[in-house]
């Protein structure tokens, strides 16, 4: 398991750059992204991430503007699992359970098939999940 900054799954990410390398699913992801973001529009054919805990000089990301790598990175701390502030107000917001079940069941935007694939994103059930196992 990868875990971003935030609690990204990296190993499951489908714009993290070594699994494009692999299998090139990019697409799909957008699709669902949009989906779920009204002003989301990526090109599924340059949108990729070197991850955040990438050594890179000039790493790319999939959120540059994410609030929460700066600050995992000025307390000196692998990621928001170890932050005595989790969840604060930094951290990424995401739809939770409840409006992605909505947007599945009552909206019918998209698939269970589509919903599997944000697994990767679900930051704030990663971080609690390491939580529980690590404190």
């Amino acid at each position: 398991m990868i875990l971003s900054r935030c609690g990204m799954r990296c190993d499951l990410c489908l714009v993290y750059r070594p699994n494009v390398e692999k299998e090139d699913r990019r697409a799909e992801i957008v699709e669902v992204f949009k989906k779920i973001f009204d002003d989301y529009d990526a090109d599924p054919a340059t949108i990729i991430c070197d991850g955040c805990t990438s050594t890179k000089e000039n790493p790319v990301l999939l959120d540059p503007e994410c609030k929460a790598r700066p600050c995992v990175l000025s307390k000196g701390i692998e990621h928001c699992g170890y932050c005595d502030s989790f969840p604060c107000a930094k951290f990424p917001a995401e739809p939770s359970d409840e409006e992605l079940k909505q947007k599945i069941d009552v909206e019918h935007l998209w698939t269970w098939e589509e919903n599997a694939l944000l697994e990767a994103y679900q930051c704030r059930k990663n971080m609690e999940e390491f939580r529980k196992k690590n404190k």
